[in-house]
């Protein structure tokens, strides 16, 4: 089978260099970044809070396309953190801005989805159905967590029909409360092998979710902060942003040392409270790869394929970060380089 589309494919790029500019906004990853579940994450409020003092705006973009953004501005704000829908991006918004610029408005669309997702449709303007009767243009598909077979089997009568197939997001599968379970990617995988046909994905690591984002704002220097180098690194190195990978979820140090380029984070953050830090070092030019510490002498450096940093410095985000600069520099130039003494977190 060919790979899944992408409403634009991601490019296989390095992370954007520091620019000397100052960050003039801060979108977020939610679930392994914000909160896990109904509880924030340490460091999340604290750091946020001192964005808004700041005046430094934010937005959340999730590929969940089943809530609302009212839902979702609701839920992070009973974490302790203002937040309003115009600052909340769902994959289903996304998806319907991009239906609704192709097709106009009133434009008849074949939803596979539920609430989050019709609500989108609709507010963009378009005609949502269930039925092919209605001659619709285009399919919508998001999570469903209650389709049942009549619906998947409705689903590929619509794709096999020659509508297009567009759809929210494509995580396979989600933390459930005993075990992972199936996400969007999932049933998009079932019904390419059912229809061999691919949907256009206009979700992470696509890079609209953070162009529609950060447009939004106006924003001319965005920051993006993920825990996933795969969907939140990745989509926003695609869409030209800096990244920061926040070492509070799923992906960790290791897992950025041996990331391809287009997964590489232009920044390490233990958690959201080291947000003031990193926006004020964020209007420095980012150091070269030979690390040094205060007294000129190298951090880090390459010992026999290995990474080796300084003792009193390996817990330091500028080690570590210079530390992966320096391991990338020499993996792209076809070396093997083992993470040694690298840690795999850090904290504040």
């Amino acid at each position: 089978m060919t790979p899944t589309a992408n409403a634009a494919s991601p490019v296989d790029r390095r992370a954007p260099e520091k620019s000397g500019a100052p960050i003039d906004c801060v979108l977020f990853d939610l679930d392994g970044v914000v909160y896990h579940g109904p509880d924030p994450i340490s460091g999340a409020v604290e750091g946020i809070a001192w964005l808004h003092e700041q005046s430094i705006p934010v937005n959340y973009v999730t590929n969940n396309a089943t809530r609302t953004a009212e839902v979702v501005a609701d839920h992070i704000s009973t974490l302790g953190i203002r937040t309003t829908p115009a600052e909340v991006t769902t994959s289903a918004q996304v998806l319907a801005g991009q239906l609704a610029a192709k097709f106009g408005t009133g434009a008849p669309i074949y939803l596979v989805g539920t609430t989050g997702l019709a609500t989108a449709l609709t507010t963009a303007g378009l005609t949502v159905t269930g039925t092919l009767d209605d001659e619709p243009v285009a399919i919508a598909q998001g999570l469903d967590p209650d389709i049942d077979y009549t619906t998947i089997v409705a689903a590929c009568e619509a794709i096999e029909s020659g509508l297009e197939w567009w759809a929210t997001n494509p995580d396979y599968s989600m933390v459930g409360p005993r075990s992972r379970v199936p996400g969007n990617g999932a049933f998009i995988d079932m019904l390419s092998r059912l229809t061999g046909v691919q949907p256009t994905i206009v979700g992470k690591p696509s890079p609209h979710m953070m162009d529609f984002a950060a447009h939004r704002i106006g924003a001319k220097r965005p920051l993006m902060i993920g825990d996933r180098l795969d969907t939140d690194i990745e989509g926003g190195n695609a869409a030209g942003f800096e990244t920061a990978l926040v070492l509070t979820g799923v992906h960790d140090i290791h897992d950025a040392l041996t990331a391809r380029p287009g997964l590489r984070p232009t920044s390490i953050l233990p958690s959201l409270r080291s947000l003031p830090t990193l926006i004020a070092d964020s209007a420095q030019p980012a150091p070269g790869p030979s690390a040094e510490d205060a007294s000129g002498t190298a951090a880090c450096r390459i010992v026999d394929g290995e990474l080796h940093l300084d003792e009193p410095a390996r817990t330091e985000v500028s080690t570590v970060e210079n530390a992966l600069r320096l391991a990338w520099e020499a993996m792209d130039r076809g070396e093997d380089v083992a993470p040694g003494n690298l840690p795999r977190r850090i904290h504040d």
